[in-house]
């Protein structure tokens, strides 16, 4: 029943003043940090859900006195429940805030080393998140005078009926830990798994989604990729074949690419080439050219861009030397009688 005296009394209790210059307080605060930066977008978060929870527990503590109700019951388990609550999304945040912090402050020395960390980050925020998310249910269950005990058991007696019907999502976890231990591959590696080429988007336990070069995006789970050919380690090969007339001097010929490998080598753009590009063959006679090969080591992951820097400065080369690089032709011998 509503008592305007009590009304008036609840609106003057101190813990409710002090719960709202609170929640004033740590709502002033979060303006403090910017929303730009990863790490202070952390402690803005954490003051705006501070002092939501502040005005609930003002808003909470000053029904309870107005309306009369049991004041031992309700603000032990509001007390409970916001701690749980708090604690729980403290570490939450506090998860994302060491895995932002390690990605920041570790040294990277290179692009490799920053895949490595971009892929443990996501994996670690999964892991980190699920445990979080079963503890804090747990302890609400027990707030509210649920046994976990029999639950607990029940579950691992579901969990092992589960794991009998589903062997290839725990193959699959398996796998992925496997993964992740051998260091096979990161995120933003190009790779081919499971009959898949193309770069690595996404890596979880479970499954690696793979985006191929039409812009697809395939999940594969982990349990599939038994062969791994990562693009993306120390150096790669760039090939480019030319074919030439027949009537070409082959040694002019290898003179020619032999100047363009070393002249590719001089300029090296961005660093890609790891040595000179040497030529070799003749690798085939073909039906209408002699085939040649320039190789090279280079960056890993650029060797595309290589090949096609290769086969332009190849054709321009050619042009200047007068060598002709022949389109498919076929003699016809006729015959009489």
């Amino acid at each position: 029943m509503f008592d305007p005296t009590r009304f008036i009394q609840a609106v003057q209790t101190p813990t409710v003043w002090k719960a709202l210059i609170l929640a004033l307080v740590l709502w002033w605060g979060r303006s403090r940090f910017s929303a730009q930066n990863p790490l202070t977008r952390i402690f803005r978060r954490a003051f705006t859900v501070s002092a939501v929870v502040s005005f609930l527990y003002a808003l909470v503590t000053f029904v309870v006195a107005a309306f009369s109700l049991s004041t031992a019951s309700v603000a032990e388990l509001g007390t409970r429940l916001l701690i749980i609550l708090f604690l729980g999304y403290f570490a939450w945040e506090g998860v994302e805030f060491l895995l932002t912090y390690l990605s920041t402050r570790l040294p990277v020395t290179d692009e490799l080393a920053r895949r490595r960390m971009q892929t443990l980050t996501t994996v670690g925020r999964w892991v980190g998140r699920l445990i979080i998310l079963f503890i804090v249910g747990t302890m609400l269950l027990d707030v509210f005078h649920v046994n976990v005990t029999p639950l607990i058991a029940s579950a691992s007696v579901v969990g092992l009926a589960l794991s009998l019907g589903s062997q290839k999502v725990i193959q699959d976890i398996i796998a992925g830990i496997f993964i992740l231990l051998e260091d096979q591959f990161h995120v933003g590696d190009g790779v081919e798994v499971a009959g898949v080429a193309g770069i690595v988007e996404e890596m979880t336990l479970r499954v690696t989604k793979v985006r191929d070069f039409q812009g697809y995006l395939h999940i594969i789970p982990n349990s599939e990729i038994s062969v791994v050919t990562n693009r993306n380690r120390e150096w790669t090969r760039a090939i480019a074949d030319v074919g030439v007339a027949y009537d070409s001097d082959l040694n002019r010929v290898r003179a020619v690419l032999e100047e363009v490998g070393q002249a590719l080598y001089e300029e090296n753009p961005d660093g890609i080439f790891l040595e000179a590009p040497m030529p070799l063959g003749p690798e085939a006679l073909a039906d209408s050219s002699i085939n040649f090969r320039l190789i090279a080591r280079v960056k890993a992951g650029q060797h595309w861009d290589a090949q096609r820097l290769m086969r332009q400065r190849i054709k321009e080369a050619f042009d200047r030397a007068g060598i002709e690089i022949p389109f498919p032709q076929l003699d016809v011998h006729m015959r009489q009688g």
